[in-house]
């Protein structure tokens, strides 16, 4: 499998118990990171991983369908049909049990494929379509892929502050999907204060 070969990123403030409005630089961001990237590019190489968004892509779901079906997920706040096989196939039982092994790093794992529609999630994303949204298309990057790392937010799906790394799923030498893994800011800020002394 391909390596992605570059990094994009952004740099931003944290609060406590970082010094108020300690800036982060590029480098010293991925250096915090460097193991949880790394993670992230081995979960999106495996087989599990790429054949999933390999079975999904050959279902070439037209991308007026996908927004449709996000329309019904964000509408609906029961555990539908849809969300439910997002939520407990084979993948997504993988990424709950990465989840909840370490509670202290990951908020959230989900796997998109190359229009963005997401096929596994743990726990279940806010929205089912991710094509829109800067963290999947800089990662994506129109086939070549590269990782890129997200600022701090507070994500509504794990109710936490934490930083998404989207790394892109290759297929040979081109992207076919991406998968986006939540780290907890506490984590960061942990290894942030580790670093220092």
């Amino acid at each position: 499998m391909r390596k992605a070969l570059g990094i994009v990123a952004v740099t931003f403030v944290f609060s406590a118990p970082l010094p108020a409005h300690a800036e982060l630089s590029q480098a010293r961001l991925q250096r915090l990171l460097r193991h949880r990237i790394q993670a992230a590019e081995n979960l999106a190489e495996s087989d599990r991983v790429v054949a999933a968004v390999r079975r999904q892509n050959d279902r070439k779901v037209p991308l007026a369908e996908i927004k449709r079906l996000d329309a019904q997920w964000a509408a609906s706040k029961e555990l539908t049909p849809l969300k439910k096989s997002v939520l407990e196939n084979e993948v997504a039982r993988h990424f709950r049990s990465l989840v909840t092994f370490d509670e202290s790093i990951y908020s959230e794992i989900f796997l998109t494929d190359r229009q963005g529609a997401t096929i596994a999630a743990y726990p279940l994303t806010s929205d089912y379509w991710q094509g829109d949204e800067e963290k999947w298309s800089n990662a994506f990057a129109g086939g070549k892929g590269t990782v890129y790392v997200g600022p701090v937010m507070y994500d509504e799906s794990s109710k936490t502050d934490a930083v998404q790394i989207s790394v892109p799923v290759f297929d040979g030498e081109k992207a076919i999907g991406v998968l986006v893994v939540g780290i907890k800011l506490s984590y960061i800020q942990a290894h942030y204060l580790k670093e220092r002394d």
